[in-house]
């Protein structure tokens, strides 16, 4: 049986049995781009976002190995006039760069071993057709020149290398002359139909050049026209959650939070083990990056630790330039290049300029990866925050107050001080410790006749007594006027599934006096 060239479709067979979402209609759009000067595909999203069971779909469509007719008949790309035209009609290369590693027992020598193997296969498939044993492309070049035949490649962990052997220079470079040699020569478009690899990070880049130009890459960044094939969209998510008897706001606030053009999308790897284990929890977790990531938090370039504070808090930051990041590990050195790399690993988002936490799930693993850092000022914020929660459940608003006062005036420029964005930021710092026991804050929710400025949820594991926080923020005007505005506008109607206590807490800010002013008052919420 090929193990590469020309494979069966059992291992989609094998996805197709279980809770499959159709995302079929990207061999549309494929099928769109073969033979045309856009078929080098680079596709990269994050760990567990469907790349690998998207690249079995693709093989078992494509290959002339098997007959799937029968398996896509039922699929939404059965309907589009393009799909019988290219079922099974074309030679597929499938390569998974990590398992190969694997099966080499590492990397050494690992260009060699892809080689031989694929061109052991090719040998069976086309004997007599090419003389070439040590060079992949010119044996395809020469089987091209010989029979007509093209070829469809498949590269699913392309960059297995760059992410997991950052340290082999000789290595990268090996790697990514192959990759050249396959498809930026000058006969790769005469042999190569189409090119789709695969992976979280993009291509590499020297200086501001990409290593294979000829690639369009499709990233989180960058997602379109791939969007919705890549993830479950919020529709297919309330769609599971009603066949499965989940909830669908507590799964909305666990895993949502990455928007990828203009879509909601949702880790599916997630989602499928919340419907094995009916527990809504973290699930994304403990990533091979996850010591990585540590790392460069803990270098801390440019405040880099600040910022991740920050957005651990629920808010976002913003003037991040994406383009800092070329790809290369083992050098990356300004906080912006790093937070791009975040993005690509998927530990934070990316929507219209603005950087944030995406969810509940990746909150709490990013807080780890900060735990293990043991950053003195985050554990010393913890403390004091802990300090100030438990002064908001007792109602001194006058110690929050103070509180407030100080954090405004560290934690904030002269130039910002004076601005209600700032006042938010700080509010939420000075909250930091709800991380344990609340989801990520909500701002401006619609709620009742507005919008209440900052909304704290107890998590349903919680314990029973934690209450809900709803924050309203004055500038100029006194804490009585912000406490009554969350009763009078209803604010509290946007907590209708949560029957605890809630906490109103009404927060002021005096421009002239630079004041702080702080009314707390508890309520039971009547069902």
């Amino acid at each position: 049986m090929a193990e590469y060239l020309n494979c069966n479709n059992e291992s989609f067979e094998k996805t197709l049995r279980s809770d499959f979402v159709d995302k079929s209609l990207l061999l549309k759009t494929l099928n769109g781009l073969l033979n045309t000067e856009s078929q080098y595909v680079c596709l990269t999203r994050p760990r567990r976002f469907g790349k690998s069971v998207n690249a079995k779909m693709i093989n078992a469509y494509y290959s002339k190995g098997c007959d799937s007719k029968e398996l896509f008949s039922t699929l939404k790309v059965a309907n589009e006039p393009s799909f019988e035209r290219e079922l099974n009609k074309h030679n597929v290369i499938n390569l998974d760069i990590v398992k190969m590693i694997n099966s080499n027992n590492g990397t050494e020598g690992i260009i060699e071993y892809i080689t031989s193997q694929v061109i052991s296969e090719l040998e069976q498939a086309f004997p007599n057709s090419f003389t070439t044993k040590n060079n992949l492309f010119k044996a395809l070049s020469e089987i091209n020149s010989k029979t007509g035949e093209m070829f469809i490649v498949i590269i699913d962990e392309w960059d297995g290398i760059f992410r997991d052997h950052s340290h082999d220079e000789k290595l990268e470079i090996a790697y990514v002359d192959f990759l050249r040699t396959m498809f930026k020569g000058n006969d790769s478009d005469r042999v190569i139909e189409l090119a789709y690899i695969t992976g979280i990070l993009p291509i590499k880049r020297y200086n501001t050049q990409s290593a294979l130009n000829n690639f369009r890459e499709y990233t989180v960044l960058n997602p379109t026209p791939f969007s919705a094939f890549y993830g479950f969209t919020e529709d297919e998510v309330k769609v599971i959650c009603k066949e499965h008897d989940l909830d669908f706001s507590e799964t909305k606030r666990w895993y949502d939070g990455y928007v990828l053009g203009g879509l909601h999308m949702y880790n599916p790897n997630s989602i499928m083990q919340l419907i094995k284990f009916k527990e809504h929890k973290s699930y994304w977790g403990n990533t091979a990056s996850f010591e990585n990531v540590s790392d460069l938090i803990s270098m801390n370039f440019e405040g880099l630790k600040d910022d991740i504070f920050m957005m651990l808090d629920g808010s976002a930051i913003t003037g991040i330039n994406t383009r800092l990041f070329n790809n290369d590990i083992s050098s990356l050195t300004s906080k912006d290049a790093v937070i791009t790399y975040l993005i690509h690993l998927g530990y934070l988002a990316y929507t219209d300029g603005r950087v944030y936490v995406p969810n509940e799930e990746v909150r709490l693993t990013l807080k780890d990866a900060v735990d293990t850092c043991r950053f003195s000022e985050y554990l010393n914020l913890i403390k004091a925050s802990e300090e100030i929660l438990e002064k908001t459940y007792e109602g001194d608003g006058a110690y929050v107050a103070d509180c407030i006062r100080k954090y405004h005036s560290k934690y904030s420029s002269v130039i910002k001080y004076n601005s209600e964005e700032t006042l938010s930021y700080v509010v939420q710092n000075a909250y930091l410790a709800c991380i344990e026991n609340y989801y990520k804050p909500v701002r401006e929710m619609q709620s009742g006749e507005g919008f209440a400025d900052i909304l704290y949820i107890p998590k349903r594991e919680a314990d029973r007594n934690i209450p809900a926080l709803v924050i309203e923020l004055k500038w100029n005007k006194d804490a009585q006027t912000a406490l009554e505005q969350i009763k009078e506008k209803h604010y509290t109607e946007s907590l209708e599934d949560y029957c605890g206590n809630i906490i109103l807490v009404g927060i002021n800010y005096d421009k002239a006096t630079k004041e702080h002013s702080c009314l707390i008052e508890q309520i039971k919420k009547s069902n």
